[in-house]
């Protein structure tokens, strides 16, 4: 990236900027997705042939909808949204349980209360782990009422029980 006049941030270094014909230019990355953005496509498609020259030919999405690291980035009027709304349907449909109940905390009232209840099945454990693994990534993008209730399902994966 650095050969090609980008820098790599200091905060992440899987994200590196440029300035091209006045405006930024930002490459994300993550093994072997990426996302690159700026105003103006001739730039896009000048950056893309300079990384497919070193690294050779990338699949490309063009527009204004993306799907990146299971995030849906919609650009519209000069802004930018992004949401996890799929990734956090395929958690709850491959949970495979009723849980469309109204609930005023993400948490059970015992969450912390390791009480003496049956073990989850081999499947049913299997899919608990999963799960918790799908939402790990959630609670981290959008959804922090939900971390402390992850963050001590993580201690449970080994052996879920029906609480958990």
């Amino acid at each position: 990236m650095k050969e090609i006049g980008f820098e790599l941030n200091p905060y992440d270094l899987c994200v590196a900027n440029a300035t091209i014909k006045g405006k930024q230019c930002t490459i994300c990355w993550y093994v072997d997705d990426n996302k690159i953005s700026h105003e103006d496509q001739e730039v896009l498609d000048s950056v893309i042939k300079k990384i497919e020259t070193q690294f050779g030919s990338m699949s490309k999405t063009l527009g204004d909808e993306h799907e990146f690291l299971g995030m849906d980035i919609q650009f519209k009027n000069k802004k930018v949204t992004v949401g996890i709304k799929k990734h956090t349907l395929k958690a709850i449909n491959f949970f495979g349980e009723d849980i469309t109940q109204n609930a005023s905390t993400p948490a059970n009232p015992y969450l912390f209360k390791v009480r003496d209840a049956p073990k989850l099945s081999e499947e049913k454990a299997d899919i608990f782990h999963s799960v918790t693994a799908q939402l790990l990534f959630v609670r981290n993008r959008c959804r922090l009422d939900i971390k402390t209730v992850v963050a001590f399902l993580c201690t449970r994966v080994a052996s879920p029980d029906e609480d958990d």
